[in-house]
């Protein structure tokens, strides 16, 4: 067995195991001839190769950015993940995530995140449900109470892009895990006609004429022939904004029953509208999370004003490296995480330190579920791992 990244003519073969393995059809005597196509693709791909030379497991790596208490850190995001029905169960992935994490570790990753088929399944390589949505359902006639006190534009392709990609960088400062958005990630994010693809982006500017907020919909037209909006993508930096962008959704009542948003779990709309009762929710459960360098994570955590110290003890089992007990000491601004051979105040597996240090569960969470062991300073680890806001709009 080989594990390793892939070359430019075995690019196809990694794309012919994820058609089969995803049962979507691809024309690939066109594969050649398609202009979108960066030529450095196949540097994403890492795959598994049996003694024959065989590809028999694969899956992209994509470095990102990613917003981690206000700084950016990197990610290896991890998509496309495919075996070959035949070749399956042979621990060629287990292999591929094996070659993977030791390659993010030395590169220097803190996170990893990919969106999984099955949470039990990848929570073996380390990874755990680190975010959630609501599904909001509500009719648009709700949308009227809202007055609208600035202007939308429609974005075209024409168009200078700077208030959007200002908007976005400024709305995810405080959200962990957000994106930062390359210009490649900008590009297909903005790409779609409105005229050709019916998918729209609205700016919304204040009454000085400051951009503070846009909407990306499309619209569908289900069996009961009653068109819904579906928000891809809702950012506001104040709350007029916000209203200012319900405003605008109120007057799409002739053409459209209901919106359809999968808000960040952060979202309440409850209190925006008269009438809760039109309002249904739904919680989704959403893409997993995993600390690839748990002493480069606790370096890069935020800790409460003053002064004080915990010490936790992490396993992973996966990646061991990572396991061991770790003191956290800081005073004021600054803070240092390093490891001890001292007793700990807590201890838990990294896939619970990874919902921990996001802010996705707080430590009373998984003391409930019985996912970490406190031995002291429940007080302080409280302070320590607070909620905090979760944001990631990107699919890989």
């Amino acid at each position: 067995m080989e594990i390793r990244p892939i070359r430019p003519e075995e690019e196809i073969l990694m794309e012919k195991i994820q058609s089969i393995a995803f049962l979507y059809k691809q024309d690939f005597s066109k594969a050649q001839s398609e202009p979108d196509k960066s030529p450095d693709d196949y540097k994403q791909g890492r795959a598994a190769f049996d003694d024959q030379g065989k590809m028999c497991s694969c899956f992209l790596l994509t470095p990102f950015q990613v917003c981690f208490n206000g700084i950016h850190v990197p990610m290896g995001g991890v998509g496309g993940v495919a075996s070959l029905p035949e070749e399956r169960e042979k621990r060629y992935m287990r292999r591929i995530f094996d070659y993977t994490m030791q390659e993010m570790y030395e590169n220097s990753y803190v996170f990893s995140y990919l969106y999984p088929f099955s949470h039990k399944y990848y929570r073996k390589f380390g990874y755990e449900l680190n975010m959630t949505r609501i599904g909001y359902s509500i009719p648009i006639s709700a949308f009227r109470q809202f007055n609208q006190t600035g202007t939308l534009k429609l974005y075209t392709n024409d168009m200078d892009p700077k208030d959007i990609i200002s908007l976005y960088e400024q709305y995810i400062v405080d959200k962990n895990l957000a994106v930062v958005r390359n210009e490649a990630l900008w590009k297909r994010f903005l790409e779609k006609d409105p005229y050709k693809d019916n998918i729209y982006l609205y700016i919304w500017y204040n009454e000085q004429g400051l951009a503070r907020g846009y909407i990306k919909f499309h619209v569908e037209k289900p069996e009961t022939n009653k068109n819904n909006m579906h928000v891809q993508e809702l950012i506001w930096l104040d709350r007029q904004a916000f209203t200012g962008i319900f405003s605008f959704i109120g007057g799409l009542t002739a053409q459209i029953e209901k919106m359809l948003w999968d808000s960040p779990s952060f979202v309440n709309l409850l209190p925006f509208f008269h009438e809760p009762y039109e309002i249904k929710q739904e919680i989704s459960t959403y893409g997993m999370n995993r600390v690839v360098n748990v002493e480069k994570a606790l370096n890069l955590m935020s800790t409460p004003e003053g002064s004080g110290e915990i010490i936790i003890g992490i396993e992973d089992e996966f990646f061991p490296v990572n396991s061991g007990n770790y003191r956290i000491s800081w005073e004021n601004s600054s803070h240092r995480a390093q490891r001890t051979d001292k007793a700990v105040d807590l201890s838990c597996d990294v896939q619970a330190l990874s919902q921990l240090i996001t802010g996705f569960a707080t430590v009373e969470d998984l003391k409930n579920a019985g996912r970490v062991e406190i031995n002291s300073k429940e007080n302080l680890l409280d302070a320590v791992f607070p909620k905090k806001k979760l944001f990631i709009n990107n699919y890989f």
